[in-house]
Order: C-alpha cells, then sequence, then structure tokens
C-alpha cells in the first residue's frame, strides 16, 4: 500500500498531527450577553437553534464585557447555568468565552459597566488613559480576573476562549500601535525598569523605542509577557476548578500578532499541561467581495506555520464573523464558503458569530442562517473526518490580498501541508480573467510534470479552489473543491493519483445538496472521476467508497 500510494515526488511536511475528529467539535456557535440575558430572550434564540439540528455542536456563551460587579457575573453564571443545561441536552457542547479581557476600547464601554474598576487603565505613550481597558499588570485587575474565573469554572465548559482584545496595540484613544505599542502606565514602567535595571520616563521610553532596536525588542517582550499574566490568571483558576477545560485563545492573524498568540498559547499550554485552541481572525465581516472573506480564512492558516505549529494547539477553528450581525451582514452561503475554504486550507473545526439577539429576531436568524448551516453541516463534518490526521497538498506561496492563481484550482498551501515546490512571482501574477481555458489547462499541466505528479488535477474548465489531502503514506484521502462564480461550473473532470486500491466508486459531498456517487475510472497508476456539476458559490469534496462499503 505504501510503495502504490507514495506517488507525489519531494514533499516538504510543515504541519503536525491533530487530535482525531471525533474528539472536538467541528461546527461552533458563538453568542454574546444578550443572547442569554434573560430566559425569554435565550428561549427564543434556543428554539431557533433546536429547529435546526445539526446547525452547531458547540455554543460559545459569554461571560459579557466591562467590569461588572461580581454579584453581577454571579448573576449571569445562574442564567448560564440553566442555559448550559439546554445546550447539553440537545447534544451541544457548552463552551465560554471571556468576551473582554482588557478590554478592546473606549468606543466599546460605558460607566455602569466598569463598576468594579478602581484600577489605572491602558495607557498610551503620550499618557493618554483608556478608561474602559484595563492594565494588564495591575493587581486588583488580576485578582479579579481570577474570582470572576472561579465563578464561571464550577459550570464545567469543555473549552474557555479568551478574547482577541488580548493584545498590545489597538485599545483606542490610546496611541498604542506600531514599535510604540504596550501600556506606558506609571505601573508598566516602574516594572519595566525593576526588570532592566533602568530608570526609564514615559516621555524617555517613549522616544527609545523608536530610535533603538535593542530598547524596542525588550520594550516589546516585557509588553507581550504583560499579556501572559492576565492568561495565567484565568487559566490557572479555571484549570484548579475545571481541570477538563481547554483553554484557548482568540487572536487576529496578522503578522504584527504573532509573537503575542505564540507566547499566549504558550502559557495555556504551560499552566494546564493540556491542548489549547487557536481562532485568528480579524475584519472582513460582509459578503459585498466574497473572495476576500474566503481569502481571510486562507491566509488566517498561514498563522499557524508562522508561529511555528506548535503541537499542543490542536484546535484551529477560523473567525467567521460579520458586523452588525443583522439580517444584510452576510448571507448563509457566504459563511459557508469561508468556513469551507479554512477546511480546504488547514483548519480543522470552524466558527460562527454571525447573529445578534439586540439586531433581529431570533427566529429571522433560525430561517436564514442556522437552517442553511445545518443543511451543510453533514457535508462539513464530513470532510472535517475525511482530513483527519491528513494534510494538504500543493505549491507554496506567501498570503496575498487576492484570490489569484488559486481560482484556477492550482493546489496551494497556506503554511501548512505538504509543499511540492514554490510559485514564482509571475506564476502568482497570472490572472485566469485574461487567459482561455486552453492556456489555464496548459498552466496546470506543467505545473503538475513539474511537481513529478500532483495528488489531482483538474482536466476540465473550472474557476475555484481546489485541494488534495492525503495520508501519512501519501494515499489520496479526498479533493475539494470550490466554485467561486455565480454561476453553476461542470462538469468538471479531475485526474487522480495516489488512489487506494480499495477504492471501487468515490461519492462527491457537496454543501446542501445529496451526496452523489461516481464512477471512478482506473487507468495504470491514476483514475479519472468527472463531477457533473458544482453549485455557485459552494464547495464540496470527493471521497472514496470501499468495495465492502
Amino acid at each position: 500500500m505504501k510503495k502504490i500510494c507514495l506517488t507525489v515526488a519531494s514533499f516538504a511536511i510543515v504541519t503536525s498531527a491533530i487530535l482525531p475528529c471525533a474528539a472536538r467539535p467541528v461546527m461552533s456557535m458563538r453568542l454574546r450577553a444578550n443572547d442569554t440575558d434573560t430566559k425569554e430572550i435565550w428561549k427564543a434564540n434556543f428554539k431557533a437553534i433546536a429547529e435546526n439540528p445539526g446547525c452547531c455542536d458547540e455554543i460559545w456563551f459569554s461571560t459579557g464585557t466591562g467590569v461588572p460587579s461580581l454579584e453581577w457575573h454571579r448573576a449571569r453564571a445562574a442564567v448560564l447555568a440553566e442555559a448550559v443545561k439546554d445546550a447539553r441536552g440537545a447534544g451541544i457542547v457548552p463552551s465560554l468565552q471571556f468576551q473582554a479581557t482588557i478590554g478592546h476600547g473606549d468606543e466599546s464601554g460605558s460607566p455602569e459597566m466598569f463598576t468594579m474598576k478602581t484600577w489605572t487603565g491602558w495607557t498610551d505613550w503620550k499618557g493618554v488613559e483608556d478608561k474602559f481597558c484595563n492594565c494588564p499588570r495591575q493587581s486588583a485587575f488580576l485578582d479579579y480576573l481570577r474570582d470572576v474565573s472561579a465563578i464561571y469554572a464550577r459550570l464545567g465548559f469543555h473549552a474557555l476562549w479568551l478574547d482577541d482584545d488580548l493584545r498590545i496595540a489597538y485599545h483606542r484613544p490610546a496611541e498604542s500601535q506600531g514599535r510604540r505599542s504596550g501600556c506606558f502606565c506609571d505601573t508598566c514602567i516602574a516594572a519595566f525598569n525593576a526588570e532592566t535595571g533602568g530608570a526609564w520616563t514615559r516621555e524617555a521610553l517613549a522616544a527609545a523605542v523608536v530610535k533603538d532596536d535593542a530598547v524596542h525588542a525588550r520594550w516589546r517582550r516585557f509588553s507581550i509577557e504583560s499579556l501572559s499574566l492576565v492568561a495565567r490568571a484565568v487559566a490557572e483558576t479555571f484549570h484548579s476548578i475545571s481541570p477538563d477545560t481547554m483553554m484557548a485563545l482568540q487572536c487576529a492573524s496578522g503578522v504584527e500578532m504573532d509573537d503575542q498568540a505564540a507566547e499566549v498559547l504558550k502559557t495555556l499550554h504551560s499552566v494546564t499541561g493540556r491542548p489549547v485552541g487557536c481562532r485568528p481572525g480579524g475584519s472582513f465581516y460582509y459578503d459585498d467581495n466574497p473572495n476576500i472573506v474566503v481569502l481571510k480564512s486562507i491566509n488566517a492558516v498561514a498563522l499557524r506555520a508562522r508561529i511555528g505549529d506548535p503541537d499542543y494547539v490542536k484546535v484551529w477553528t477560523p473567525e467567521i464573523e460579520s458586523w452588525p450581525r443583522t439580517y444584510y451582514s452576510r448571507s448563509s452561503q457566504g459563511v459557508l464558503a469561508e468556513a469551507f475554504a479554512a477546511l480546504m486550507y488547514g483548519y480543522n473545526s470552524v466558527s460562527y458569530f454571525v447573529s445578534n439577539g439586540e439586531k433581529e429576531d431570533a427566529a429571522l436568524y433560525g430561517m436564514t442562517m442556522w437552517k442553511p448551516l445545518a443543511e451543510a453541516s453533514e457535508t462539513l463534518r464530513g470532510y472535517a473526518r475525511a482530513i483527519d490526521g491528513c494534510e494538504p497538498v500543493g505549491f507554496t506561496m506567501p498570503p496575498e490580498k487576492k484570490i489569484g492563481v488559486r481560482n484556477m484550482a492550482i493546489p496551494v498551501i497556506s503554511g501548512v501541508g505538504r509543499g511540492v515546490g514554490t510559485l514564482s512571482k509571475e506564476e502568482i501574477a497570472k490572472n485566469a480573467n485574461l487567459m482561455t481555458s486552453r492556456d489555464v489547462q496548459k498552466f496546470r499541466d506543467a505545473l503538475d510534470a513539474r511537481a513529478g505528479g500532483l495528488p489531482a488535477v483538474v482536466k476540465s474548465p473550472f474557476m475555484g479552489l481546489m485541494q488534495a489531502h492525503v495520508d501519512k503514506d501519501g494515499c489520496l484521502r479526498c479533493v475539494a473543491l470550490m466554485n467561486l462564480r455565480i454561476a453553476e461550473q461542470g462538469p468538471v473532470r479531475i485526474l487522480l493519483r495516489g488512489v487506494p486500491p480499495s477504492w471501487k466508486r468515490v461519492v462527491w459531498h457537496e454543501m446542501r445538496r445529496e451526496p452523489l456517487t461516481l464512477e471512478l475510472k482506473r487507468s495504470g497508476g491514476e483514475a479519472y472521476v468527472a463531477i457533473p456539476s458544482v453549485g455557485a458559490w459552494n464547495g464540496g469534496y470527493l471521497s472514496g467508497e470501499n468495495e465492502e462499503d
């Protein structure tokens, strides 16, 4: 079997093993605090969810935002206890999101939400303080986080997700960005001086981090360690009470966030000694340019490799979000396309944040969002199972602001996977809109030859994404396609290599459509299959059907 399946030359393996698919939720739904504010609101939301079984197998509940009293959190935990019970009764895994840790910025806060805050807020290099953000080195703030964590940990959540406000930049109105990221409050500067043996003032330090690389590097490291103090306070408390709860981080996927995400994930793992999860994301919350939301997921996968793809990060899920989560913000089809792309290129689950109890009626979300997601769930979960323990195969290329060459069904890995070579700048710049179908096919075939034989090659006119996954022995496990046009495309003829001898037929699983069993035509060490049609802005995957099946 091994000799038969190893058909692709010179793979560069740059990915790691992940947990078995059955051990983790695949489709997560993120809710805000207002979705569970009262029993009546939760009842309406839960009804919409329960009426669409399969739309999610995990719910991220929320602690809410701000710094309210501990009594407020105890009351909230009592409400969540009932919601958690309902979710478990429906077979849905309950998890929790710290909807805010240090805070996003003053525009997202109000005085009544910060009644317990007696400590210094996040302060920039000019001395401007965010009243509704928290300095991560304030001992009273860390004690508050421990007290809040203890309240919720007793509910026994599957996972705890820290919000992506746990960062050293972009806390408005403070000007914390670039080299002057970090909190410049008196507490932080005093701690930095004690650590370095310096005598910095705010003004002198603000000037030095811009001019002196060594000072900047030391300050950035210090600032990122400040984030770890917050992560540690929460994780230690949660783990002491609920040791089975997985710690996880939501983070932005920009390059400037890499070292921050890596350090916090490392801290969460070191505290618990258990696997952790990561949800990269940031911006692109509308369907007015669907290519962008797909590209968001593809490029987010690159963070996995940039931070070293640590083996203790077992759950990788994209931020699939809309703003302000109204009916017009996103379509379910756009959400599904973004989710499917994340699985194609290297993630193993998907998370949605596309509803808001303050904006629309729960029944409307049920009809326009949860129902379509439920209808696609069998394909999404099936694909996650099919690629479990496998890796995508393709050409390496840097993150791009356009779908570009991928749109020609060229297999490209986005940070993780088995590399078969690197695309040149000229190849990356190719534009399918200016090429004939014959030119595109010639390009595909040339790349196939250069790779020494790809696991799958599209052999007919098709514009969209294509990705193949292989197992550790190089055997083909599945091939995915996503149609990025507003019209059906097909038939799509595909050449397959490394097909296990046990495969007698293949099945095409497309989102929101019935599976199709297709004929597998073998020719020597290769095989061919033809998919009759792929729906507009839709995706699916081919998997094998053994003789005994």
